[in-house]
């Protein structure tokens, strides 16, 4: 198996790089041999270099590194990228190749394998096909529905008054839309996400949605020996995630600004991608009496059941869509409820009343009222430890014998998939297009 990701452990430990080193650590334990192709932007060379290693368990590990990457110049260093994958390809042997994220990467990866006759799954972790910015964000903050053909792209987040960017961010949309076409298999998170690639011209039989895993703790205190607000003095809330605004942190300290609590604990668990940002929710903490507030930073998987132990409810305040976010359910899984916004694939996850609550993330005062409702309300809260504990979730080890068979539906679909030559002419012509617009960060051709 080759596994392909923008960032693998321990240069960065957020959803998508976990996800990909649990994957490879099934498989190897399944008796699958696995490599893994990432990527590492810096410190230099200023050209991707090929860094290859063995993990403990035998996986191989490619790395490459330096070259610096931007997300509007998808195909940046691509000719040295495509090569070094190129290689990585013909030297392992795969016999699927499962693209997890190609930001920072080439999308080019995926035409060089099936022009190698390799079976592809892509996976969809977030909405970067569809989306130049990632998280269906405009640079103004407000959401934004899709790419409209490259319009949306243009009018917005990349308006800059030349007549060439409406062509070159529909083109950009065509070719990533082409590419889709092009794999046998494309696993979303959520059923949000699956509905959402298929209007942007996924075809739905080559859909499957899995739902991400988590690690469960079979271990966990009973319900009912855990301390509830009133009984330790403080109402404690966790939120858990990379710390950018995005993300919303500075929503949940306005809301306990209103809610007027007497005394509140947030703990903020996870790597803070934005020092600026972090400043910021401190001095916010500060202004506000009966707040304390932690940043816990980076966290392995296996030590959260002890950072979560005595905490009241995790609230996730996405501002954005989440695709099919681990932490809401690594918090379910211990038995903590979680408040979240109900955007993306959120309330896939967080039932109301039953294992959480949900709000409107334009709305702090709804969000107020639900933490004050949870915290003097004990019965409430235990209904919800409840909910949250009997919460049907998937473990990596469940979802990676799903994605088994998916790779055993994509070899076969490989062997009889006439449509492919046209695909992939189809992706190339638009390739070729896009680098003349100027996306691999050299000047545009001259019309």
């Amino acid at each position: 198996m080759l596994l392909v990701s923008h960032r693998f452990p321990p240069d960065s430990v957020a959803g998508v790089e976990r996800i990909t080193q649990s994957l490879a650590a099934e498989l190897v334990r399944r008796g699958d041999t696995v490599t893994v192709v990432t990527r590492r932007t810096l410190p230099p060379p200023s050209q991707p270099q090929r860094i290859l290693e063995r993990l403990p368990d035998g996986t191989r590990l490619v790395r490459l590194v330096g070259g610096e990457m931007s997300l509007d110049r998808p195909f940046l260093h691509h000719e040295r990228l495509d090569s070094q994958f190129a290689h990585t390809l013909v030297s392992a042997e795969p016999d699927v190749v499962h693209f997890l994220h190609l930001v920072g990467l080439s999308p080019r990866f995926v035409e060089i394998a099936r022009a190698l006759c390799v079976p592809v799954v892509l996976e969809l972790q977030d909405f970067y096909f569809a989306c130049p910015v990632v998280h269906l964000q405009k640079r103004s903050g407000e959401l934004c529905q899709g790419p409209d053909g490259g319009r949306e792209c243009a009018s917005t987040c990349f308006a800059d008054g030349e007549p060439a960017t409406l062509l070159r961010w529909g083109l950009r949309s065509a070719y990533f839309r082409s590419i889709l076409g092009t794999a046998q298999r494309i696993v979303c998170p959520s059923r949000y996400v699956a509905a959402f690639f298929e209007r942007f011209g996924a075809d739905p039989q080559c859909v499957s949605v899995l739902p991400n895993g988590i690690t469960i703790d079979s271990d966990a205190r009973p319900i009912a020996e855990l301390a509830t607000p009133r009984q330790r003095g403080t109402f404690n809330v966790a939120f858990i995630g990379t710390v950018v605004a995005h993300k919303g942190v500075h929503l949940i300290i306005e809301a306990l600004r209103l809610a007027r609590l007497e005394s509140v604990a947030l703990t903020v668990i996870g790597s803070v991608a934005d020092p600026r940002y972090a400043s910021s929710l401190r001095s916010m903490a500060a202004e506000i009496e009966g707040l304390t507030l932690r940043f816990y930073g980076e966290y392995e998987p296996q030590v959260l059941r002890h950072l979560l132990h005595d905490e009241d409810c995790v609230v996730t305040p996405s501002l954005v869509p989440e695709a099919g976010p681990i932490c809401p359910r690594e918090a379910l899984a211990n038995g903590v409820p979680v408040i979240s916004s109900r955007l993306g694939a959120l309330p896939e996850i967080v039932i109301d009343g039953d294992n959480g609550m949900t709000f409107d993330h334009r709305r702090p005062h709804e969000l107020a009222a639900i933490l004050r409702h949870i915290s003097e309300d004990e019965a409430l809260l235990q209904r919800l430890r409840q909910g949250a504990r009997a919460t049907a979730l998937a473990t990596f080890a469940t979802r990676t014998r799903a994605l088994r068979t998916l790779y055993e539906k994509a070899i076969d679909a490989a062997g009889g998939d006439v449509g492919e030559p046209s695909r992939l002419v189809e992706a190339d012509v638009l390739r070729h297009v896009l680098l003349d617009s100027g996306l691999d960060g050299r000047a545009p051709v001259p019309a």
